[in-house]
């Protein structure tokens, strides 16, 4: 990076800082002062720049399987239908959720996140590329960015994971996961009530599940079964709850609790008013503490 692209970088951070946190716009400032003296003591290039080392924006991602809800449930979270739903795997691209003050949802080839002054992507980039140097795919082919401009995506960022099932696509996917875990403050993981025992993606729960629990930064995941109200039409929702419990001990997460959640705008009706008023109650909790923690 030369000395002026540092710079329209950097300008280009305030800009977003003044538009988003006020609080932090003037806080560039007082990297650039650490700047000029790391120039002089020879820590740093002129090239470089500690404001261009962190990530200015916490980072909130989404994660799990196919038919999980989890874009419905940032569709919800965000008040607007930007990200695509369906039972089968709809997106096969990781999706960068950014605020924007534009009324226009926009979307951005990955390519365009090397450059956001917001999060240092520049590695997530480097990883893609390796991770698809066989296939000979570009970055393009599996990150995006959208911009919109719902108030609760204001001072953060939301990645959605693409739903995949395809052994080979599973395997590329999870790598790059891996690498986005490490970058995120919060990861909510989603698993699909009506599915406990995960058969074939024994693989999936390792990295979601059994790579997370040992982390010194556990306490950032969130496991949320999702679509507890479709559950509730033939099972009994405590045991559907302990099916999973059961089948994510095989995993190695025996402590801790879920969430247990589902859409009340899409949720199919529940015929017996006592279930759907315990279902309710717990759902409307749990969905308040997710929100707190998001926020």
């Amino acid at each position: 990076m030369s000395n002026s692209q540092l710079e329209a970088r950097i300008n280009t951070l305030k800009e977003h800082l003044k538009e988003e946190n006020e609080v932090l716009h003037g806080v560039v400032e007082s990297f650039r002062e650490l700047d000029r003296m790391a120039y002089k003591l020879g820590f740093l290039s002129q090239e470089q720049s500690y404001a261009t080392r962190l990530s200015w924006w916490p980072m909130i991602s989404v994660l799990g399987l196919y038919s999980s809800g989890k874009s419905t449930f940032i569709n919800n979270y965000l008040g607007q239908d930007l990200q695509r739903t369906g039972t089968q795997a709809v997106d096969d691209k990781f999706t960068v959720l950014c605020f924007s003050g534009d009324q226009k949802v926009k979307t951005l080839p990955g390519i365009a996140l090397d450059a956001d002054p917001r999060f240092p992507f520049y590695q997530i980039s480097h990883d893609i590329a390796e991770i698809t140097a066989k296939t000979g795919k570009r970055t393009d082919a599996h990150l995006q960015l959208k911009t919109c401009a719902s108030e609760t995506l204001r001072g953060k960022i939301l990645i959605d994971s693409p739903g995949f099932d395809a052994d080979e696509q599973r395997t590329s996917t999870l790598r790059i996961i891996q690498h986005i875990i490490e970058l995120s403050d919060l990861v909510l993981v989603f698993f699909d009530a009506r599915h406990p025992e995960p058969g074939g993606m024994r693989d999936t729960l390792t990295h979601l599940v059994s790579d997370t629990i040992e982390r010194s930064d556990a306490n950032k995941f969130l496991y949320i079964l999702n679509q507890m109200d479709i559950t509730a039409q033939e099972d009994n929702p405590e045991e559907v709850v302990a099916s999973w419990q059961r089948s994510l001990a095989h995993a190695g997460l025996t402590a801790g609790r879920f969430y247990r959640i589902y859409n009340p705008e899409m949720g199919m009706p529940i015929k017996d008013p006592q279930v759907k008023e315990r279902i309710d109650k717990k759902c409307q909790a749990d969905l308040a503490e997710i929100h707190e923690r998001m926020k």
